[in-house]
């Protein structure tokens, strides 16, 4: 359908294209500019509003003369000439097929004195409807949005451009760009650029200057748009696409550019932007390319070192990939397959449980469990994880209502809290809903936060400082992470620090400087005053080196992996497993070595009494000298001939177990934390040998050899005890068994096992089944309370001899057997009970 315009006085048929119909109704002035004959002409004009306009038929050059001299203000006229330059237009217009949308502001002289800012369209084209060798130039008045700061709706009436950053907008993006690329497509590219948590951006520095750095980025890509021919767009909210030939230099220069831009504003990592490239190939449309774009931006945002990605079709799969996790996420919500389950946190002194963390699993319809590595971050990608998390927060406190229901005594339970839920609910006012909800006391829900949402974060501070007001602990999670600073710990503002042990779990070098910084933490925790729990604690080793630190809580597969909430109550439902002290700090807190070193305090006498026989060792290759010894060893090994061998000290080794000694200091080397321990035996002076408990510790590597600690214990005298018992084994007709009791627990020591030949099994044997209780399932049935009886009522005086029971032997053959039981007077010995097991021949 044709329009007609009657402004001039002339009647003009306008060619019908859809963007030159959506701005009819709202311009201020048209103009024609005819390149083919080199003509210029107003169309429409508002009286009474600015400066008389030329009239029909004048000239390009003398419109454009004019225009420069008596219409533009002084400060745009440079500009205007270099945008308005004609024989760049014809060249433009000659390219097959070729169309634009060009957009511009210039202040015009108003019919009444001053200065008034009008926005100038330029539309040509024939995909745009525009006759071949003509533009049409639409003029809007935006003084209004000038001055209002651009606080205005972000694109124009038209739809065509953004007020905000001077772009255009998406859909005319596609279509000049659809015409821009049927000319010239090789060697192209589309560019995508998002700004990372912009919304953010906006709450922490303000929606004014979140839009001046929206229209700052606008200004760069418009500069980028004209030197290189291309195509730039502003997608709204924080997006950007640009269409422009591949030049990696000048991608790298605007990425500069856009982050100083940022950094300005402040120096968080977080708000970085991120670019995606996609090289422009005919197999995509134009829409397809800005998607590959923007899939590469969003695996630049996972990278802070690697901020702009080019496309990969594999990157395309994992987004396919995670598009079906989302899917199957919300129906996963729906059909409650998210299962919440509990990993213990204990004591490490009793290994009992004072609370638990939450974590989450998937379990999909087939019945397969997809762990939170695979989906977690997927959601916090797409920003969906808050769904997850309060999903997880309702089923804790739900348990918790329905445990404490049941009679049970309730642990805290701590949930994670992410920085994204901080910015996207009111957390405090949620949790506080929440405990509302499920009639619940505050501090059985425990509240873990990341350091890292700590960093120059007010609402994280703001949210902390309500949650504990509200009565509930906060934890900060993943303490010494890499975020922290003197300034955050001087105002820390938490109950407890959770430590990932994985400090423990580095090789060479890096894990004695990994054992050095957690002491440094837990020391740091300690002058706090905040108890500390330490997570990931996965072996006994580090548990061992844990205790020697003071560390009081832990958590860690060496203790409790995840249990499913049945497995959980049933561990905790026993109240010999839990410990409801909560957590506290000691008042009274452990020494630390290096206060050995004040010699204010203690004389060398006192320190090596202290010490122990102790000595530093050198090991280069197999030889292996001693370096330093105190009195104290000198005494403990009578033998001045270890002492004078210099070098090839371990010659004094006994040779069967000299490769005990050598393997003991590779042991200490590759466990710096726990050291080695084991007997070996070395010639005295006199001809004998000596037995040596040595404990080694590696401490460091030189140029002259690698060097150790090691602190031994003469314990000849015990090994040959244990001699002579294994020989009274060999010939007394009884087991004698030593009982101590630890807690509620009686702890067997066979010290004789005159039956080993007839039981079928040796004293280690014996010792473990007794301890493991396993023994007694040899006792006829009908015997083993009244031998328990026995044991535990015993009085000081060793009584007659029970009855005669049936035991089964290793072979599966009976004897008969009886037992004698005494109390023990004195427990200096550490002994509570003695057993004598005898055989009864007669079987009466």
């Amino acid at each position: 359908m044709d329009r007609e315009v009657k402004e001039t006085g002339q009647q003009i048929m306008l060619p019908t294209p859809t963007l030159v119909e959506l701005m009819l109704s709202e311009f201020d002035e048209l103009i024609e500019l005819d390149y083919i004959h080199g003509h210029a002409r107003s169309l429409k004009h508002t009286e009474g509003k600015l400066f008389a306009p030329l009239g029909g038929g004048v000239s390009l050059a003398d419109a454009r003369r004019y225009t420069a001299e008596n219409m533009i203000h002084p400060d745009d006229v440079e500009r205007y000439l270099r945008e308005s330059d004609p024989e760049a237009a014809r060249q433009h217009m000659s390219a097959e097929g070729a169309s634009s949308l060009h957009r511009s502001r210039f202040r015009f002289k108003q019919l009444g004195g001053g200065w008034r800012w009008m926005e100038q369209v330029a539309i040509s084209g024939s995909e745009n409807g525009v006759p071949p060798g003509l533009c049409y130039i639409f003029m809007f008045d935006v003084q209004s949005q000038v001055e209002e700061g651009m606080n205005l709706p972000v694109f124009s009436s038209a739809g065509m451009r953004s007020e905000l950053t001077g772009l255009l907008a998406e859909e005319p993006f596609y279509q000049a760009a659809r015409s821009r690329l049927s000319v010239c497509s090789e060697g192209w590219c589309v560019l995508v650029i998002d700004l990372e948590h912009f919304k953010l951006f906006n709450e922490w520095y303000g929606r004014k200057n979140g839009d001046m750095l929206l229209a700052q980025i606008g200004a760069h890509l418009s500069q980028v748009e004209e030197s290189s021919g291309g195509l730039a767009c502003y997608f709204g909210q924080d997006d950007f696409g640009l269409l422009m030939p591949y030049d990696k230099e000048q991608i790298e220069t605007l990425y500069a550019a856009v982050h100083t831009l940022i950094k300005e504003y402040g120096t968080s990592v977080g708000f970085m932007p991120a670019f995606g490239v996609a090289m422009v190939s005919s197999e995509y449309t134009v829409e397809e390319l800005c998607d590959h774009a923007a899939v590469a931006a969003r695996y630049a945002k996972e990278n802070y070192h690697t901020r702009i990605r080019t496309f990969e079709l594999s990157m395309y799969r994992q987004t396919e990939r995670d598009y079906q996790i989302l899917s199957d996420f919300q129906k996963a919500l729906r059909d409650h397959e998210l299962i919440v389950v509990f990993q213990p946190q204990c004591r490490i002194s009793t290994h009992r449980v004072v609370g638990a963390e939450s974590l989450v699993r998937w379990r999909r319809e087939n019945g397969e469990l997809m762990q939170p590595a695979l989906f977690v971050p997927v959601l916090e990608r797409y920003g969906f994880v808050t769904d997850l998390d309060e999903y997880v927060w309702d089923a804790v406190c739900a348990w918790q209502r329905k445990w404490i229901d049941g009679g049970h005594t309730p642990l805290p339970v701590s949930v994670n809290v992410s920085q994204i839920d901080i910015f996207t609910i009111d957390v405090a006012e949620h949790f506080e809903a929440l405990v509302k909800k499920y009639d619940l006391p505050a501090e059985v829900i425990k509240i873990e936060i990341t350091e890292s949402a700590y960093v120059d974060n007010d609402a994280v501070s703001d949210t902390v400082r309500r949650l504990r007001k509200k009565g509930f602990l906060v934890l900060m999670d993943d303490f010494g992470s890499g975020y922290s600073s003197l300034n955050m710990l001087r105002s820390l503002n938490v109950d407890i620090i959770k430590l990932d042990a994985h400090f423990l779990r580095m090789n060479g070098d890096d894990r004695a400087k990994g054992m050095q910084i957690m002491e440094s933490i837990v020391n740091l925790s300690k002058t706090m005053s905040v108890p500390i729990i330490v997570e990931g604690v996965e072996t006994k080793e580090e548990t061992d080196f844990l205790i020697g630190l003071g560390c009081r809580y832990v958590q860690g597969f060496h203790f409790y992996r995840p249990l499913f909430v049945e497995d959980y109550e049933k561990l905790i439902a026993d109240p010999q497993n839990i410990d409801t002290r909560g957590f506290f700090f000691k008042v009274r807190e452990q020494f630390h070595t290096r206060e050995f070193l004040d010699e204010n305090v203690f004389s060398d006498t006192m320190l090596n009494n202290i010490l122990g026989p102790v000595a530093f060792f050198l090991r280069h290759g197999s030889e292996i000298d001693i370096l330093r010894y105190n009195q104290q060893f000198y005494n403990e090994i009578h033998s001045p001939l270890l002492i004078s061998h210099l070098r090839s000290s371990q010659r004094v080794v006994v040779p069967e177990d000299q490769p005990i000694l050598q393997n003991l200091f590779d042991q200490a080397e590759k466990n710096p934390l726990s050291g080695s321990n084991g007997v070996v035996h070395f010639h005295r002076s006199n001809g004998t040998t000596t037995a040596l408990q040595i404990q080694l510790f590696f401490l460091e590597e030189n140029d002259a050899g690698k060097r150790f600690y090691g602190s031994v214990h003469d314990i000849t005298q015990a090994r040959q005890i244990s001699s002579q018992m294994q020989l009274l084994s060999r010939v007394s007709p009884d087991i004698i068994v030593f009982l101590r009791l630890e807690g509620k627990k009686w702890v067997a020591q066979v010290v004789i096992d005159g039956l080993e030949s007839v039981l079928g099994f040796d004293r280690n044997e014996l010792e473990r089944e007794l301890n493991e209780g396993s023994f007694f399932q040899r006792i006829a049935e009908k015997d083993r309370n009244e031998l328990v009886r026995l044991v535990q009522d015993s009085n000081m005086q060793l009584e007659a001899f029970s009855p005669p029971f049936s035991v089964t032997c290793a072979n599966g053959s009976q004897i008969m057997m009886r037992v004698g039981v005494g109390g023990v007077q004195d427990r200096s010995c550490g002994v509570d009970r003695l057993l004598i097991l005898r055989r009864s021949a007669d079987g009466a």
